[in-house]
């Protein structure tokens, strides 16, 4: 049995992403990845069983790296305006600092593939920030929203300007960012 490679497999996720970016899901092949990643589409079948185990794979991998992007392990989450400014940073700095793969993921943020995959694999990428809005909540700083609202409400408005601006090839100025963050602040605040 051959050792997997995990620069491979880091070679094959680019490819991956790559291709299905600009060709989608179904326009995407595993020979097209193979091509791409510059290896055989045998090497790919080494390590995944077929396009949708890998794109679930992706999938998961994406979103874990998106999730650890928030914070840091050593903090705590504290329930504070400032807290959740550090995490709405993050987060607009993990997408600036990896637009493909944010694009990757907003792609099939609606994918009944995705769906299924979180399902089945029980997949909760940001149970800490679930516990911070639950806290933040009970000490009166958040309305009384559910999670998943919270969430859109404060991180959507950021992922929708963001593409927007790479579409139009500028940057988002630093006095945007701060009205911006201000402003989703404001609908999740109390």
């Amino acid at each position: 049995m051959r050792i997997k490679d995990e620069d491979k497999v880091t070679k094959i996720y680019r490819a991956a992403i790559k291709v299905v970016n600009s060709d989608g899901f179904e326009g995407s092949s595993m020979a097209k990845i193979a091509a791409e990643a510059n290896v055989s589409p045998a090497t790919i079948y080494l390590y995944f069983e077929n396009k949708e185990d890998m794109i679930k794979k992706l999938y998961i991998h994406l979103k874990s790296r998106l999730s650890s992007s928030y914070y840091s392990e050593e903090i705590e989450l504290t329930p504070s305006k400032g807290t959740f400014r550090s995490l709405w940073l993050n987060h607009y700095q993990f997408i600036v600092d990896n637009k493909d793969e944010f694009s990757f993921l907003e792609n099939f943020s609606n994918c009944p593939l995705i769906n299924k995959i979180e399902e089945i694999n029980k997949l909760d990428f940001c149970s800490a920030i679930d516990a911070l809005f639950d806290k933040s909540r009970s000490i009166g700083i958040l309305h009384n929203l559910k999670n998943d609202l919270l969430f859109s409400m404060l991180f959507s408005p950021i992922n929708h300007l963001v593409k927007k601006t790479n579409i139009r090839k500028k940057q988002i100025e630093t006095s945007e960012l701060i009205d911006i963050f201000e402003a989703s602040w404001r609908a999740i605040a109390k």
